[in-house]
């Protein structure tokens, strides 16, 4: 059995995997919680893991503490922090300085080059929107980022009193409300970007969603999708099986 982490900007998702398979996932914001206090919660129970694995982007100090919480409930556990690279199997990275890439979309790379052909794009839709190309021929293209669509809204109410609706839904269109507006404009921002992005590879190219408002922005694309709720843990499988087994 293993443990895969996923740390990122705002949350902390997990699952265990047996025999190769990933079961359900669990996530919690960091930013509001005691998120060692509900680890512990939630791991007590489990028999002790062969691995546990790690992805990061979020505060170091939460890494350190999610490390140390492991080892002490299993002493024995090994641990490893997925880190990009320059390449991975046929997958070649885009960056000059292979290690700036971030390690989630370095993961999403490599979960899109195992289970998906041709030209492909993967967008996490999180705190950011990361959006990376991936040809037919394994090379990374590069890719943008930008806000994602809660960290929009955010930005707009910090600047407008009495706005509290980060998590309510309203009508798609031009709206004669601020609330409906911004919902609006901030989805309009999201797909916008993206359908832009995809037009660069000038090429029929597969899209896979994931992150937490892949399901919304997904129903307001014009473009076909595919909804990896996992991708980031799928491809920190993948990671270990390669970094292990050497």
């Amino acid at each position: 059995m293993n443990i895969l982490v996923d740390i990122g900007n705002t949350r902390i998702k997990w699952c265990i995997e047996k025999k190769g398979q990933l079961g359900v996932s669990q996530a919690i914001s960091y930013k509001t919680v005691d998120s060692i206090d509900v680890l512990q919660q939630q791991w007590k129970g489990f028999l002790a893991p062969q691995l546990l694995a790690i992805s990061s982007v979020g505060a170091k100090p939460l890494l350190s503490q999610i490390m140390a919480l492991a080892k002490k409930n299993w002493p024995n556990v090994l641990i490893v922090q997925a880190k990009s690279s320059a390449e991975f199997k046929r997958l070649k990275n885009a960056y000059k300085n292979a290690e700036k890439l971030g390690v989630d979309r370095w993961l999403g790379l490599i979960a899109l080059h195992h289970y998906y052909l041709g030209h492909r794009f993967v967008v996490d839709c999180g705190t950011a929107i990361t959006i990376d190309y991936l040809d037919a021929d394994n090379q990374h293209m590069g890719g943008v980022i930008s806000s994602g669509i809660q960290q929009m809204k955010r930005s707009l109410f910090q600047e407008t009193e009495d706005l509290d609706i980060y998590n309510q839904t309203y009508a798609i269109g031009l709206a004669d409300y601020t609330e409906s507006a911004i919902y609006t404009g901030t989805l309009f921002a999201a797909t916008g970007l993206i359908e832009k992005t995809i037009a660069t590879a000038k090429i029929p190219s597969t899209l896979i969603l994931t992150g937490g408002d892949a399901q919304v922005i997904a129903q307001n694309l014009n473009i076909s999708t595919i909804i990896e709720p996992n991708f980031v843990l799928k491809g920190l499988s993948l990671y270990c099986k390669e970094v292990v087994s050497q």
